[in-house]
């Protein structure tokens, strides 16, 4: 049997004539020097990866019946055949940036399937039959046209990796939150406005990525997710956290930058594992003095709030590393004293083991100092305000 008989891109038979097997299988000769192919051989063939070489069908790819792992990443492919349900040893699917506009229902046949990545194609629809694969450990259907989620979702126990950000999906289904061996929900660049309370039951997830969508409230039930280490929700509308949030407190990661926050919860010291905060761009006019606690604090942007308040127990985080400071402050509403932010700012500056940004040191000495120092001379009636600097510490300050 001729190899165009079987298959019919030209660029896939070149492919499975140079590269396409793990090294022990190297010296596999698929096609004899008639390219016909050798029977025997192909049933020998546990690997095949054909990466950025134009193929565009796959259709004879049925005949590698004890085939393990297929990856054809960037390729044209736009269909995947039906055969692909005889391949009863697949255990790695990855057809990542390839054409693909929608899946076969002989996929759920795959029932030793562990991965299956999709990404960047154009899939409109997750066919029930998903359900099905009940091995499935980790899929990614990133960046395709997806509007729904369906129900059978919920029965892949196993699954361990979920990555739906940049589609088009506006609800979660309840069943969502049976997939309780989850550890990364991955759901940024989409269109959800609220997370259902079923979130609480996801007990072993570790990262939840919420990124570009549109919600509002956070429900009380994600105090639940005790072994969170990463919580993105950049670029939501959130006013407030929940009462509950601070019982996270295995959390490395919190971004909330672009949201609408006007205050912090004190209990968020209780963060003790926290290393990076990201609060830009919200309406925060204070920081709770209990920031002190986020002993393990090393990367902290405040940029672009509307702060009248910095406490002075945030030079008490001795491992920061990085501020960002730029646009942080509401200047004509500040309800400190201005020689106490004034020795705060300087302190942070004196820190060797800090970093403020470039732009945010800008910031500071064009705008934010000139200010400081305006109202300092108005209040103490100086000229010499560097005398003042000099002597500016605790002993000769009222706060």
């Amino acid at each position: 049997m001729k190899a165009t008989d079987i298959f019919k891109d030209e660029n896939f038979i070149k492919c499975l004539k140079k590269r396409t097997y793990r090294i022990s299988d190297r010296k596999i000769k698929i096609f004899n020097d008639k390219d016909e192919i050798v029977e025997e051989n192909v049933k020998k063939v546990a690997k095949i990866i054909c990466s950025s070489c134009w193929i565009t069908n796959i259709d004879g790819i049925h005949i590698f019946i004890n085939l393990e792992i297929l990856r054809l990443y960037n390729n044209k492919i736009k269909k995947i055949p039906q055969e692909i349900g005889k391949l009863e040893n697949l255990k790695i699917i990855s057809l990542i940036k390839n054409q693909i506009e929608e899946l076969p229902k002989e996929l759920g046949q795959l029932k030793n399937l562990e991965e299956l990545d999709l990404k960047n194609n154009k899939i409109k629809k997750i066919p029930s039959i998903i359900g099905k694969l009940i091995n499935l450990k980790a899929l990614s259907l990133e960046s395709n046209r997806i509007e729904k989620i369906p129900n059978k979702i919920g029965k892949l126990k196993n699954l361990e990796e979920l990555y739906l950000s940049s589609n088009k999906i506006k609800k979660l289904p309840e069943e969502i939150w049976n997939l309780k061996s989850l550890k990364e929900l991955y759901l940024s660049k989409n269109q959800i406005k609220e997370l259902p309370k079923e979130i609480g039951q996801l007990k072993n997830l570790e990262e939840l990525n919420l990124d570009w969508n549109q919600i509002k409230i956070l429900p009380n039930e994600i105090e639940n997710l005790e072994n969170l280490k990463i919580l993105d929700l950049f670029d939501n509308q959130i006013k407030e956290l929940p009462k509950g949030i601070e019982k996270l407190i295995n959390l490395k990661h919190l971004d909330l930058n672009w949201n609408q926050l006007q205050l912090l919860p004190s209990k968020i010291g209780n963060f003790k594992n926290l290393r990076w905060l990201y609060l830009s761009n919200n309406k925060i006019k204070k920081l709770p003095k209990e920031i002190w606690k986020l002993e393990n604090l090393e990367i902290l942007n405040l940029s672009h709030n509307q702060l009248q308040w910095l406490p002075i127990e945030i030079l008490k985080l001795n491992k920061l590393q990085r501020i960002w400071l730029h646009n942080a402050f509401d200047l004509n509403n500040l309800s400190q004293e201005p020689e106490e932010l004034f020795y705060i700012l300087e302190q942070l500056k004196g820190k060797k083991t800090v970093r403020i940004e470039t732009k945010s040191l800008k910031y500071l000495e064009e705008e934010v100092y000139p200010i400081l120092e305006e109202k300092i001379k108005e209040k103490y009636k100086i000229d010499d305000l560097k005398n003042f600097k000099n002597n500016l510490n605790f002993d000769n300050l009222n706060f």
